[in-house]
């Protein structure tokens, strides 16, 4: 069962609220504006994490790396979408889904908070996305772990 909340998903998992943060991310290196532009101000490490991909790798679609800030969370950077956000929706919902398959393989059994991914800066619709994370969230409560899609306030 997917969870909402409201807050800073950054401070929540700071605070100890979630095990792994997922943010999408483009194929471009480029963190600079939504809760990706914060990650990589408060976070470095998941910058370059980022950083060590190829830029502009179509193949990142799909995919993601994480990095482990200290001992609290992981910080997975999905690569959801191509190019930077153009005010179009350049959010591609086939690597969202293969990200959340790929996820709850190798973390289904954590507390997953995510922020509305895809729908802001991206573009991308709210009403085929949220029916993916509520079905990912399905999955991963059948496995122990918990999602929360958490909206900024």
């Amino acid at each position: 069962m997917l969870k909402h909340r409201k807050g800073n998903l950054l401070d929540l998992a700071e605070a100890g609220e979630f095990n792994v943060v997922v943010h999408g991310c483009n194929c471009f290196n480029t963190m600079g504006g939504g809760i990706a532009k914060e990650i990589a101000e408060r976070f470095p490490e998941a910058q370059w994490e980022d950083r060590k991909t190829i830029t502009g790798d179509y193949k990142k679609l799909g995919n993601y790396t994480q990095v482990q800030i200290d001992d609290t969370f992981i910080i997975v950077n999905a690569y959801t979408q191509y190019n930077m956000s153009t005010g179009k929706d350049v959010f591609e919902y086939n690597a969202f889904a293969l990200i959340l398959q790929k996820l709850e393989h190798e973390h289904g059994t954590k507390r997953i908070g995510l922020p509305y991914i895809g729908m802001g800066l991206a573009g991308g619709k709210k009403d085929v996305i949220i029916p993916m994370i509520e079905y990912f969230a399905k999955s991963i409560t059948d496995k122990g772990g918990t999602v929360t899609l958490v909206e900024f306030a």
